[in-house]
């Protein structure tokens, strides 16, 4: 006789078998989503908080960043071109000029305010003191201003003067007025002069204002710009045109006779005539 003994069935163990339970299909998964979610749902306001302390923080660190940028920009605007902020050239007997803001002076000294300090010069050394003028700057500025247009004007104010501006002529210096002395010991003044605007500048001329004195007596002498030739139906020409976007020159010598001076400004003028 032939008799069987049963066992227990034992699971084999595999590598390639998950005898783990699926807590994806049936009751004991659904347990686990609820469970996870319940856990998730009841986490979320310390999970928003830690988000909004992130956002706060990259918050702070963008702003500082950018307060350095513009430190940055503003410090190598000023070391690029002094004029930005100072506007004085005080011209030495020995030959050196210093570029600053003139704080405080009287009869003896003067104080200037520079981009390594304050500088305290006996009135004795200095020959003059030219004020520098950036307009082809500050024309390009404007320029640009109004080209970004984020500041539109409902009545059209600014439209009707952009406008305006446009079809006008608009003359600027280009670079510095260079000063040499002739043969004759007369000053000479030279430079170039550039029509930024879109219409024909006619009898262009530059005046220049000489402080003769410390107590502000000044003289006025006038040079024209040299342009083209335009005769006008008057039958009057004139050679001191400039058009649009073309450069023009000027010379202006300063007799010996005129005696020193201290300083100078200029104001450039011209007029605007059709055909």
């Amino acid at each position: 006789m032939f008799s069987c003994g049963g066992k227990n069935d034992q699971i084999e163990t595999s590598p390639d078998i998950n005898n783990s339970p699926d807590l994806n299909n049936g009751e004991n998964g659904n347990n686990y989503d609820l469970s996870q979610d319940s856990a998730v749902e009841k986490n979320m306001p310390e999970i928003i908080e830690d988000l909004r302390m992130d956002i706060k923080k990259m918050k702070a660190e963008l702003d500082y960043q950018h307060e350095n940028l513009s430190k940055l920009e503003a410090q190598t605007q000023v070391w690029a071109n002094p004029f930005a902020i100072y506007n004085k050239e005080v011209v030495l007997n020995n030959g050196s000029s210093i570029f600053g803001k003139i704080v405080y002076q009287d009869q003896d000294v003067m104080k200037i305010e520079t981009l390594i300090g304050q500088l305290i010069i006996d009135r004795n050394t200095i020959i003059r003191v030219v004020n520098q003028v950036n307009a082809y700057g500050n024309f390009d500025n404007e320029s640009s201003d109004n080209q970004s247009g984020n500041s539109p004007d409902p009545s059209g104010v600014n439209l009707i003067q952009k406008r305006v501006t446009n079809m006008s002529a608009h003359l600027v210096l280009v670079g510095d007025i260079t000063e040499e002395k002739d043969g004759s010991g007369n000053t000479v003044l030279s430079g170039e002069v550039k029509n930024v605007g879109n219409k024909r500048a006619d009898f262009s001329k530059i005046i220049f204002t000489f402080r003769t004195n410390w107590q502000g007596d000044s003289k006025a002498l006038t040079a024209f710009i040299n342009g083209v030739t335009n005769t006008f139906e008057t039958g009057i020409s004139s050679d001191n045109s400039i058009l649009p976007h073309a450069v023009g020159n000027f010379q202006m010598v300063i007799p010996k006779s005129f005696g020193s001076f201290i300083g100078y400004s200029y104001d450039i003028d011209w007029s605007q005539y059709d055909g």
